[in-house]
């Protein structure tokens, strides 16, 4: 089958967009690339995308796909379907954990724009917490999702993992205290070379300055430390 010409056009630090970048790279999607930027948006991005958001594939130039989760599940489909088990059950499972995935997304985006005292703050990781609790759980008793290489599971959470350091620093929590499986994962996941190499080596810092210029609780705290010169991989203290 012949692909369409591919360009993707996202952010630096969305994790989004990294979940598409990853698929393409674990599929080796010759594709163009294009990053904007989130607080000065070009006028042409409403053409492709009504609400003007990050990850849009673009088909031929003309044909645009948006949100991540349809986006990737596309282009996993035009490639075989690789990613999920075979199993239609199985299958189904997985597309369960990915939407707590994309929970603890969304609750990091509380963390970064909404949650303005350290109450907030509590309220919003006692729910990370809750998620945790539940995958280690799983990990306890059937082990990872896929023994050898990527799943789109995996893909997922290698996305809401990536932000945890920077979380942990300007919090001082250990996000994984208590979830020994889930940590070993996390930190397996980042050594991944697909999902290392989705964001560049300055990841960390830029996103630092990025939740920094922001008015939440974490970003007042993150705006009073200095930039690490060599962050933490894992979510620890």
């Amino acid at each position: 089958m012949e692909h369409p010409h591919f360009k993707l056009i996202g952010h630096r630090l969305c994790p989004y967009v990294q979940r598409v970048a990853m698929v393409m790279g674990h599929y080796a999607i010759d594709h163009e690339r294009e990053d904007i930027r989130l607080e000065d948006k070009p006028a042409w991005l409403e053409k492709f995308s009504s609400e003007r958001q990050v990850p849009v594939l673009l088909l031929d130039q003309t044909r645009p796909l948006t949100e991540a989760a349809v986006i990737c599940d596309y282009l996993d489909r035009i490639n075989g379907r690789a990613l999920y088990p075979v199993d239609l059950i199985e299958s189904a499972e997985h597309s369960i954990w990915i939407l707590r995935a994309e929970r603890i997304l969304s609750l990091t985006a509380d963390l970064v724009y909404r949650a303005h005292n350290e109450h907030d703050c509590d309220l919003t990781l006692h729910r990370i917490g809750l998620i945790l609790a539940i995958l280690n759980k799983k990990f306890e008793a059937a082990g990872p999702f896929r023994e050898v290489g990527l799943c789109m599971v995996d893909m997922a959470y290698a996305t809401a993992f990536r932000a945890f350091p920077v979380l942990v620093y300007g919090l001082n929590r250990d996000l994984f205290a208590g979830f020994e499986h889930v940590r070993g994962w996390s930190e397996r996941l980042l050594k991944n070379d697909i999902v290392r190499t989705v964001v560049p080596q300055t990841y960390h810092g830029e996103l630092h300055h990025f939740i920094a210029s922001r008015q939440s609780y974490l970003a007042k705290r993150l705006s009073m430390l200095p930039v690490p010169q060599k962050p933490a991989l894992s979510a620890s203290q």
